[in-house]
């Protein structure tokens, strides 16, 4: 490999070429650095011996720049400013952004939390914007690849290279239509278990199976659901219970929106364990002031109440 025979100089003493350059005085380039007058013309000495040019001369009003020093001005400041961009943290305004925000959510998360990501955008970023991208098998991908900025995640969360931040804990309901056998039983919170292993089920399929808390709770009690509709959306699924006789056992934020189209929700007949509910980044985000402000108003963004 060829390489290029460059002196190799003390980055500090552009800095002090900068500084003289700007004030035309070794006094004043001490002042604005806080250095003593001495270490400022030490550092001026040693510039001149590695460019072989005295650089500064005196003139009546001060230092007059020799015509080598003229010519360094504008490229020493540009390296000072490229090597400021590098290594001071950049700032971030959301009034003024207009970043495009990548966030991984499922149907669950679109009628759930996202809403409230939403109109806090809206509020702080109004010329930013969000892209939601379809939760599925690539979201740990997508983040490490800078693909998506963030994602939520409703089970545990992904061991190191990736963060995250408990939203809340979240559980199972059921939920039927309301001409549904149970429904009475259900608007009085009193279906049975073997009422409710007796009809058939409609079931979201899980990016893991281990991650469906209902399922393995019954399989840890010997019994399995008989099921009627398998599909990957909690949305489809409600609207399948209409006119049917399916139960869906459905995330309570999930229910108390399903509510309102007429479903009746009750409590399971049998004890599943609750479950984190997450926002989730890279580490190489972490200190990204844009990404962490997204990250802040996930989390403290109104949410509906559980049931």
């Amino acid at each position: 490999m060829h390489e290029t025979n460059l002196p190799r100089a003390d980055l500090n003493l552009l800095v002090v070429f900068d500084a003289v350059a700007r004030t035309r005085s070794v006094t004043l380039a001490a002042e604005r650095l806080s250095l003593s007058q001495p270490a400022v013309s030490h550092a001026l000495n040693r510039l001149r011996t590695l460019t072989r040019d005295p650089l500064f001369v005196r003139g009546r009003d001060g230092l007059v720049l020799t015509p080598r020093a003229d010519v360094m001005v504008v490229p020493v400041s540009d390296i000072l400013a490229a090597i400021a961009r590098i290594v001071v943290a950049p700032e971030f305004s959301p009034a003024d952004t207009v970043r495009r925000f990548k966030v991984g959510a499922s149907d669950y998360s679109m009628m759930t939390v996202v809403p409230g990501l939403v109109r806090a955008v809206r509020a702080q970023a109004p010329s930013g914007s969000l892209e939601i991208v379809q939760f599925g098998m690539n979201v740990l991908d997508l983040l490490e690849s800078g693909e998506l900025d963030m994602t939520f995640w409703g089970a545990n969360a992904p061991p190191s290279p990736f963060l995250s931040a408990e939203l809340f804990r979240e559980h199972f309901v059921g939920l039927v239509c309301a001409r549904h056998p149970l429904a009475i039983k259900a608007e009085q919170g009193g279906v049975a278990l073997n009422e409710y292993m007796s009809f058939p089920h409609v079931i979201v399929t899980f990016l893991d199976s281990r991650q469906n808390p209902v399922d393995a709770r019954l399989a840890e009690l010997g019994l399995k659901r008989k099921i009627g509709l398998v599909s990957p959306s909690f949305a489809a699924n409600a609207a399948c219970l209409h006119g049917s006789d399916l139960i869906m056992s459905a995330p309570s934020r999930f229910a108390a929106n399903a509510r309102q189209s007429g479903l009746v929700s009750f409590k399971l007949p049998f004890n599943v364990p609750d479950y984190p509910y997450s926002v989730v980044w890279h580490r190489k985000t972490d200190e990204d002031p844009a990404v962490r402000w997204l990250r802040d108003l996930a989390i403290q963004a109104d949410r509906p109440h559980a049931m």
